[in-house]
């Protein structure tokens, strides 16, 4: 019986493939895929290879140096002001630094919540530490002619009546502002208190509360 020819081409061709596969069979085309084989071999030995060779090349890097802070005087203001306060202390806590001319309020986690340059005095408050006792939104001296906001006090001054905190910068009564922006950061003030940004002190007065640690760190 004679097939029709598309028939009989589609029986030769599985044959033909039946045929070929044989051939890779008796030549060993399936000893590629054993263990142990080339590729797997060099891959694994090309990645111990680059790790040990990055181990003994890698350079350490060395720790940055610090610089040790500069203290502020009354026409330069301070340099290299670190991150956080030199106090030593712990826990919640505001660090007043009359040297950098600088406050630092720091959380119950012993974390920087702000950090701002200030105008103050050297010779008051004295060192020490101190509490806030009372706090008020608008303030102001009547002698001096001027009005701040958000005041902080914790001290007293030398006559132990008058109070010392922190607080915006003055505005006389006919609107001047006492000193500049462009001055945080000198020892210039004539009071005891310590003058910030009007920002700074609102951030301040927000996160303090009464009965708060204020520690005061020496002048140069």
């Amino acid at each position: 019986m004679r097939f029709p020819a598309p028939f009989t081409a589609g029986i030769a061709a599985p044959i033909a493939v039946g045929g070929l596969l044989a051939g890779m069979l008796a030549f060993g085309a399936p000893q590629a895929l054993a263990a142990g084989d080339a590729p797997a071999s060099t891959g694994s030995s090309t990645g111990a290879s680059t790790a040990s060779e990055i181990r003994k090349t890698a350079v350490p890097v060395p720790p940055r140096k610090v610089k040790k802070p500069i203290a502020a005087t009354r026409s330069t203001k301070a340099k290299n002001v670190p991150e956080r306060p030199m106090d030593g202390q712990t826990g919640r806590r505001i660090v007043y630094d009359k040297s950098l001319m600088t406050v630092w309020v720091m959380d119950k986690n012993d974390e920087v919540v702000y950090r701002f340059p200030i105008v103050g005095r050297w010779d008051r408050p004295v060192a020490g530490e101190y509490t806030i006792y009372s706090k008020s939104d608008r303030s102001g001296n009547p002698n001096s002619r001027v009005t701040f906001d958000h005041m902080t006090r914790f001290a007293y001054g030398n006559d132990g009546k008058t109070p010392i905190g922190f607080h915006s910068i003055p505005i006389y009564y006919d609107g001047r502002m006492m000193h500049g922006i462009d001055q945080l950061g000198l020892p210039i003030a004539t009071g005891g208190c310590v003058r910030m940004h009007e920002d700074d002190a609102e951030a301040l007065y927000e996160w303090s509360k009464i009965g708060d640690r204020v520690v005061v760190l020496a002048s140069p």
